[in-house]
């Protein structure tokens, strides 16, 4: 193998070693996204809440799996091997920018969701006010759209409106909290955000790491016939 295709070889070894970095992210930003969200109860509206961030739980397992059997492979010089691993690369890339124009495109749905989402375990509190607890403590928010929610339907404000380890709470201490409504679509918003930037900066990582593989994969071909004249 020439100097060029070393080159191409330990740049692509570095890629992968980013790609690991990226799938870890992938990986840690799901698993909080989902556990932000564990505590909804199953209605389809908490399924569709819960598949966006499974699904990059998902991705970021596979990248991090291929990233890593692709470092194996560049060391290696082996051009099946690489090609497999490049022709899998594109099909991340091609997935994953599906996957953020879908999100940007449906951004508005989404949000709507999140919205019918918090409504409904409003509505049930009478019923199951352990959940709405769960919500308030985790987004560090208080009723619906705000703390007079309570206060105009004659509830008391429940200590979940104030600090984890609250016996009661006042008007005054929960008047900093904003509605779960709100607090909840932020949450979403900045996600999106996230899942936007990240998803195209991962996506032309990958780009890049499937033309290099071609390359690579092409000096192994050649390296290999040239070892038989």
């Amino acid at each position: 193998m020439d100097c060029g295709g070393v080159l191409v070889k330990y740049i692509l070894f570095v890629f992968n070693i980013l790609f690991v970095v990226c799938g870890l992210l992938l990986i840690i930003f799901g698993s909080l996204m989902v556990s932000n969200i564990g505590e909804i109860p199953s209605t389809p509206e908490s399924i569709q809440a819960n598949s966006v961030p499974i699904v990059i739980l998902v991705l970021g397992c596979i990248i991090f799996v291929i990233a890593f059997l692709g470092c194996c492979g560049a060391i290696r010089e082996n051009a099946c091997c690489t090609m497999t691993y490049s022709v899998i690369m594109l099909t991340l890339f091609i997935c994953q920018l599906a996957l953020v124009i879908f999100i940007w495109q449906q951004r508005v749905q989404i949000l709507d969701k999140m919205d019918d989402v918090i409504i409904k375990i409003w509505d049930q509190r009478h019923t199951d006010q352990k959940v709405m607890d769960a919500l308030q403590i985790s987004f560090k928010c208080c009723g619906k759209n705000g703390f007079t929610d309570y206060t105009l339907a004659g509830e008391a404000i429940p200590p979940s409106c104030c600090e984890v380890t609250a016996t009661s709470c006042t008007a005054i201490e929960a008047i900093s909290r904003p509605g779960c409504v709100r607090a909840f679509t932020n949450f979403w918003e900045n996600s999106m955000n996230i899942i936007r930037y990240a998803g195209l900066g991962v996506a032309g990582v990958e780009l890049v790491a499937f033309i290099f593989g071609c390359c690579l994969a092409n000096q192994m071909r050649n390296k290999h016939r040239r070892s038989h004249y």
